[in-house]
């Protein structure tokens, strides 16, 4: 089974400045032409809704899983990100929560987005957290460099799941490294595989495929990337590697994350 971590979908089918197609209908057909069974659909706060993406998901629900998103520089204090993530989660039906730092223009470590981890961490059925990692924005301060953020997140909050989007890009075997010890957390190498294919990160990656096959997940990142060519980017890099461990990035890891059986 192939199951993708990263999609997005617009009410329009607009993707910001780019001829990208970012259609409920692409993504199906995509999904079909590439022999993608799932995919996570991910809501981009203050650019695509939580409750659209939760709509689209409910019209494919065998097919199509809900990650609603949240800002928490929106908010001015810790008590108004805890308060404005329970009414965004309010209604019933997400699988995941989606963190963007460099697109809302926060540090990781700031206190508010802390914040909405602790709230997380304090639910009986906390969500599993899809954190974008590429932290640098123009204008932007990190307290620490990103894989040090990365470690500290990840082992500040033991009972949160935490899937690594694009893996931290060209430093992701440092990341693999400082979570190694840290098994509530996972890279996603979409973006990355594409873009660094022709890159020794390549090499990286095949590295981590064949090694770290538990703790890897398949994502296109569609529509900036076809889910079709990242299927065959993967494919190409893991020529060679055990199927069973081929199955675990493609689709079994994150089958088990989201407890959803493989069908």
């Amino acid at each position: 089974m192939v199951f993708d971590s990263l999609t997005h979908v617009t009410p329009d089918g607009r993707w910001f400045a780019t001829k990208c197609d970012a259609s409920e209908q692409e993504l199906l057909r995509q999904l079909d032409e590439s022999g993608t069974q799932r995919a996570v659909v991910v809501a981009l706060a203050g650019h695509i809704e939580n409750r659209f993406v939760l709509e689209v998901c409910q019209r494919h629900p065998d097919r199509l899983v809900p990650c609603a998103s949240f800002n928490p520089a929106a908010c001015r204090s810790v008590e108004e990100v805890k308060a404005g993530l329970r009414t965004q989660l309010e209604k019933d039906g997400y699988k995941a929560l989606k963190l963007h730092p460099r697109l809302n223009r926060y540090d990781p470590l700031d206190p508010r987005c802390l914040a909405v981890l602790e709230e997380m961490a304090s639910r009986e059925r906390p969500l599993p957290i899809w954190l974008d990692t590429l932290f640098y924005y123009r204008g932007g301060t990190l307290r620490k460099p990103p894989v040090d953020t990365i470690h500290e997140l990840v082992g500040r909050f033991p009972a949160l799941t935490f899937v690594l989007l694009h893996g931290g890009g060209s430093w992701i075997l440092q990341v693999a490294e400082a979570i190694r010890d840290c098994p509530n957390a996972f890279l996603d190498i979409s973006f990355t595989l594409q873009r660094y294919r022709s890159s020794s990160i390549a090499a990286d990656l095949r590295y981590l495929l064949n090694s770290f096959d538990r703790r890897v997940i398949f994502g296109s990142d569609f529509p900036e990337v076809g889910i079709g060519t990242a299927l065959e980017s993967v494919r190409e890099i893991a020529h060679g590697i055990a199927p069973e461990k081929c199955a675990n990035v493609l689709g079994g890891n994150l089958s088990r994350i989201l407890g959803l059986e493989q069908p």
